[in-house]
């Protein structure tokens, strides 16, 4: 089993897609005034503030949401956001040489996929970010983030949990925080905009 790996966010579409998940599901158009607050709290650093951020949005824009309404939201994010062409050409290039495609990410699993679903990527699997549930509804509380060494970790227990033994061929990464991920394989790319290049 050949396996490719790609990073989502700024490597197969431009953008970060958390704020476009926060800002559809819970229709604000404006994120700032959520986290105002946060400024001059001192337990706001002590994570770093890039994290008490994340917390504080995922907390007031994804609790009481349901996995219906988080699919919803990846099918509209389809029609916002920008695929990175030459990247997006590179993954279906692997699959139809026989690799298998899986998407690593910091941004929620069931998000990620609904976008490559609805653009026709063809995706094997989708390992982000887990959201709690309670009763089938979010409670706007997540598992560790899927981000710089975690996603080794995920990974490996994927394999594990699928009991394959597959050979990474290749994997596709923004730095710094891929480089994790990108020493898993024999063949590394970094990219930047629309472009990439050997690690």
């Amino acid at each position: 089993m050949k396996l490719a790996l790609f990073d989502f966010d700024e490597t197969l579409i431009q953008e970060n897609s958390l704020s476009c998940l926060f800002k559809t599901v819970s229709g604000k158009k404006v994120l700032f005034p959520d986290v105002l607050s946060l400024i001059p709290n001192p337990k706001t650093y002590r994570n770093g503030i890039k994290y008490s951020i994340r917390y504080r949005l995922y907390a007031r824009c994804l609790k009481g949401v349901s996995e219906t309404t988080i699919i919803q939201a990846g099918k509209t994010a389809a029609q916002k956001l920008h695929p990175l062409i030459a990247v997006v050409e590179q993954l279906q290039e692997l699959k139809e040489k026989g690799h298998t495609i899986w998407i690593i990410t910091a941004t929620p699993t069931l998000f990620v996929k609904a976008i490559a679903d609805e653009w026709g990527w063809p995706v094997d699997k989708v390992i982000g970010t887990e959201l709690y549930q309670e009763s089938g509804i979010y409670t706007g509380k997540f598992a560790i983030e899927c981000m710089k060494q975690e996603k080794v970790l995920r990974i490996n227990q994927a394999i594990k949990t699928a009991q394959i033994t597959p050979s990474i061929e290749v994997a596709y990464g923004n730095l710094p925080v891929d480089i994790p991920m990108l020493k898993m394989a024999k063949r590394r790319y970094a990219v930047k905009g629309n472009q990439f290049s050997l690690y």
